[in-house]
């Protein structure tokens, strides 16, 4: 008898690293994987990305329309609510065995709770690391105490998260998934990629912005993002922005982000680039700018300079093409600048060190047929 085991997408950014998994899940002859959508792949105000889930050949197996809704503390508590409920009722309609999540976004408080009460066992990717600036970083840290399997992106995170856990019991490490998908997934060009967007980006010569509220800072958004606004306004390089997540403080980012596209014609906003056109984008930039994990990650894989602002990614190891400032304009003008003055600034340092390549998707796969089947 197959063991079942529900693998939950919340957003478009961890679907890209499920991806491979999910796929060498389903060829396996122990294990029923079903796949859930939920959350952000139905979020139309930011670029709905269910069809891309099928453009990628792995449909769905159901669907749970509720997009966790931050524009108010009400509206917060009744849309968790919502999806936890009907998170229960497809568990148990397929009887679950386990549920594998990725991550730390706050829809997976409803995973913790069903954890809890129905007893589903949690099997729990990226583990071990650190976000001090959002409140993710208390979701993913619940998630590691209550998950029976673990698996992390490389020894630095598996010896973090054994420290907090006071145990090595199955932590696994895995790799990186995203990294896996970069190597294993076909670029488009960035020809084709302009084509697809109406865009002229030329090779080297834009920067790819993409920035999330900080969640747990004392720091407002409007402070937060007071130094971003002047060094878009004032910009001469081409900027492609994307839009921020769906956290407290994203609408006001969004329409601060159209406002100024509105007066600097460099700065290109495009709300939804899906999987593939932002691994290209982020591929052929001059740099990558905001505070998203990709420019913690993917950017020293891809060998591209990155310029994280704030304090979201505070506590994450970096690598030397990584340049953290505070929210000040001026620091963050110097450190373009660094990059500008240095043509071999990324390749001058060293590449990602803690974040591991690994066959990640097969290590899964075994793993949890050692372990569960």
């Amino acid at each position: 008898m197959k063991t079942n085991i529900l693998i939950l997408s919340t957003n478009r950014a961890d679907y890209s690293h499920l991806y491979l998994t999910i796929k060498a899940l389903k060829k396996s002859d122990a294990i029923n994987a079903i796949f859930v959508a939920t959350g952000g792949h139905f979020d139309k105000a930011r670029g709905s990305s269910l069809d891309e889930l099928y453009d990628t050949g792995v449909k769905p197996d159901y669907k749970i329309r509720t997009v966790i809704d931050w524009s108010s503390e009400a509206k917060l508590f009744a849309s968790i609510m919502s999806f936890e409920k009907r998170l229960r009722t497809v568990a148990k309609m397929v009887k679950a065995d386990y549920i594998m999540v990725l991550g730390d976004r706050i829809e997976l408080l409803a995973v913790i709770n069903l954890s809890l009460i129905m007893g589903k066992k949690i099997i729990h990717i990226s583990g071990g690391e650190t976000t001090l600036g959002a409140v993710d970083d208390y979701v993913r840290k619940m998630l590691s105490l209550i998950s029976y399997i673990h698996f992390v992106s490389g020894e630095y995170f598996k010896e973090n998260l054994s420290d907090f856990l006071k145990t090595e019991k199955n932590i696994i490490n895995a790799g990186d998934p995203i990294l896996e998908y970069i190597d294993k997934t076909d670029f488009l060009s960035l020809e084709e990629a302009n084509r697809e967007l109406n865009l002229d980006l030329k090779e080297k010569e834009y920067i790819l912005f993409t920035y999330h509220p900080e969640t747990n800072s004392p720091v407002d958004i409007k402070s937060q993002f007071h130094g971003m606004e002047r060094f878009l306004f004032d910009t001469k390089m081409p900027v492609v922005c994307t839009a921020p997540n769906a956290d407290l403080g994203g609408d006001y980012i969004l329409k601060q982000l159209k406002h100024i596209s509105n007066s600097n014609r460099n700065v290109i906003i495009v709300e939804h680039l899906g999987f593939r056109k932002y691994n290209t984008l982020m591929k052929n930039s001059f740099c990558a700018m905001g505070n998203s994990s990709s420019l913690v990650i993917e950017c020293p894989y891809l060998k591209v300079p990155s310029i994280i602002i704030g304090s979201r990614q505070r506590g994450r190891p970096l690598s030397e093409s990584v340049i953290n400032t505070t929210h000040d304009y001026n620091e963050i003008t110097n450190a373009f600048r660094n990059i500008k003055d240095n043509p071999d600034f990324s390749t001058d340092r060293l590449n990602q060190i803690h974040y591991e390549r690994a066959e990640t998707s097969e290590i899964i796969k075994e793993s949890l047929e050692r372990l569960l089947c």
